[in-house]
């Protein structure tokens, strides 16, 4: 691997540092690892894409007028977290809302869906969403549930925040979002694999004399895989001529019809091989009688180094055509509109005479922002970080004993990352990386953990998780911890029935955070873990109905956990970590199911000593 690179670990947080310095306009906010415009209009609907990096310039390249106001960005090829995208919502909010355009990546789909309900639940801010499914190469992929959203999310961006700047509401600018969405399609081919920094090797291997048809932004694999033919020479013709004739008939464009046609490369081929490509793709246009109203040419949403390209087709109307032609002015995207030196002096002059005259509405327009930001600081000075007392468990369990067990949970999830992950058959793997990440980042943050009650030590808790712990796992877990946390507000000590009810909203958070994010919450019997959860938590239920002692209750949940995992093993997966392949995954136990079954019976043998 040959990059122009610091360090794995560095490498987002120097590129947006990079791009921040070359567009004084933009800022990166570094905590957060969000690209935004320095000064927000409050009198416009705000606009929030974002995803993994590896794509650029999207997203963060599309930040500024009449695109983005904002784009969070997660590692390369990976989700940002709902915490980062909450964060972005609250530095861009304006009285006229917010709009998140989303790629249709599970992930994605989950951090942002949960990152909105938060700021509009907790923050009282106007947020709503759409979700872009241009790629037509596949229904399902690795990320993915339906098809994916890809180079079309560019042009989605540009009649979205074209109407944004416009003064539109948002419930306009989301219904042009969705107009865009409903008339874009794309297919991408790649000739090699990219190479991930963290990882410094190709993502796939792939034949000198080979190319993946149908491949997306990830390397993930397409149609299928076929060889290259230059015998005929007309290769590109050859080529385009497929792509267009599929693209053309999913969209359902005809004769007449007029389109924008954007050349989208991936990274790694050159600028004359996407010319070429729009030579060949322009004729195959031309020749079914269809209008090109504009074209667009060069790297928007690439895949890091990968050679190859796609070919997105937008069908316009009037309306649309006028969207797409309106000034934009962004570090990847500029044209129209721009201020020759006389434009620029006469808006200083009005400036000035608006200064003069006290006339300051971006001042007045911050000002409930920094109201906030004062209060929050209150909040903060009143935190309690050091927990009070000893720990006491009878039949009540204080708030110093159970931040000690939150303590030795995190100990037996890092103890068991590598079993976690092997347990993780049908799933990609990773389940064990996952949450240890953010546990180990839990036990890093103890100190910053608000510990004045055991309602608020879990919600503390859960912004560290829903951030750090990997995939779908942070929103997952993270909502658990929040729920949980919520319904035992205010508490200092909690008894059976109390942990029962605890454990019942934990289960809440984590269906209704699939629900958010995929229109269906888990059950038992769809092998996730809720299959160990649910069980625990309404025999912690029953167990407390009939007056059972404290650590009866513990072992009787510790006990439906380990016998609702391994169940399991004889379901079909229609959600979670092994959803994709459904039946094959029948003889292993799910690994988020399983995992809990160690933590709780592990608690529980411990609980029991203290």
């Amino acid at each position: 691997m040959k990059k122009i690179m610091n360090t794995p670990e560095t490498f987002v947080y120097d590129m947006c540092h990079g791009l921040a310095k070359a567009h004084p306009e933009l800022e990166f906010v570094e905590k957060f690892k969000i690209v935004k415009k320095k000064e927000i209009n409050p009198n416009k609907v705000s606009l929030i894409s974002g995803g993994g990096s590896g794509h650029e310039p999207a997203h963060a390249g599309f930040v500024g007028k009449g695109m983005l106001d904002c784009a969070v960005c997660g590692d390369v090829f990976a989700s940002p977290s709902q915490v980062q995208v909450r964060n972005a919502i609250k530095e861009v909010a304006t009285d006229k809302g917010v709009l998140l355009i989303i790629k249709n990546y599970s992930g994605d789909c989950m951090n942002f869906n949960n990152a909105m309900a938060d700021a509009i639940d907790d923050d009282g801010i106007k947020v709503d969403a759409v979700y872009v499914n241009d790629d037509i190469a596949v229904k399902d992929s690795l990320y993915t549930v339906g098809r994916r959203g890809v180079a079309g999310t560019v042009l989605v961006h540009k009649c979205a925040g074209a109407a944004a700047e416009q003064g539109k509401d948002l419930a306009e600018v989301k219904r042009i979002a969705n107009k865009v969405i409903e008339n874009v399609r794309s297919f991408g081919f790649a000739f090699t694999s990219c190479t991930v920094p963290a990882a410094g090797h190709p993502t796939f291997e792939i034949g000198d004399d080979e190319m993946e048809f149908g491949v997306g932004i990830h390397g993930e694999p397409g149609r299928f895989r076929e060889k290259i033919d230059y015998s005929d020479g007309k290769f590109a013709d050859n080529l385009s001529r497929r792509i267009v004739s599929d693209l053309e008939s999913d969209l359902g464009v005809k004769k007449g019809d007029e389109v924008v046609l954007l050349i989208n490369g991936f990274g790694g081929s050159p600028l004359q091989e996407l010319y070429i490509l729009n030579n060949s793709v322009s004729k195959c246009l031309e020749e079914d009688g269809i209008a090109i109203h504009r074209t667009i040419v060069g790297n928007f949403m690439t895949s890091i180094d990968m050679a190859g390209a796609s070919i997105t087709v937008l069908k316009v109307d009037e309306e649309l055509k006028k969207l797409v032609d309106y000034p934009v002015n962004t570090p990847a995207l500029t044209w129209g509109g721009a201020m020759n030196e006389e434009a620029e002096a006469a808006l200083e002059a009005i400036r000035a005479i608006g200064k003069a005259l006290g006339f300051t509405p971006a001042e007045k327009a911050e000002a409930p922002k920094a109201a906030a930001k004062k209060e929050e600081a209150k909040e903060e000075e009143a935190a309690v970080y050091e927990v009070e007392g000893k720990p006491e468990v009878g039949e009540t369990i204080n708030t110093a004993a159970f931040v000690q067990i939150v303590d030795k949970m995190a100990d037996i999830i890092i103890e068991n990352e590598v079993p976690f992950c092997e347990a993780d058959q049908m799933g990609d793997g990773d389940f064990g990386m996952s949450i240890a990440k953010g546990f180990k980042q839990l036990k890093a943050d103890w100190a910053t953990r608000k510990k004045g009650d055991i309602g608020q030590f879990l919600q503390s808790c859960s912004e560290i998780i829903k951030e750090y712990c990997g995939g779908a796992s942070g929103p997952i877990w993270g909502s658990a911890f929040k729920y949980a946390g919520k319904a035992m507000a205010g508490k200092k000590e909690v008894n059976l029935a109390d942990i029962a009810c605890l454990f019942q909203e934990a289960n809440r958070g984590v269906f209704e955070t699939g629900k958010r994010s995929f229109g269906k919450g888990a059950v038992v019997g769809d092998k996730t873990l809720v299959d160990a959860l649910k069980p625990c938590a309404d025999a912690l239920t029953a167990a407390a109905e009939a007056g059972k002692k404290l650590q009866e209750g513990l072992f009787d949940g510790a006990k439906a956990a380990h016998e609702g995992a391994e169940a399991t093993k004889t379901h079909v997966a229609t959600l979670g970590r092994a959803g994709t392949v459904g039946e094959r995954s029948i003889g292993f136990p799910d690994a988020g199911a399983h995992g809990l079954d160690v933590i709780f019976n592990e608690l529980a043998a411990f609980i029991a000593k203290m």
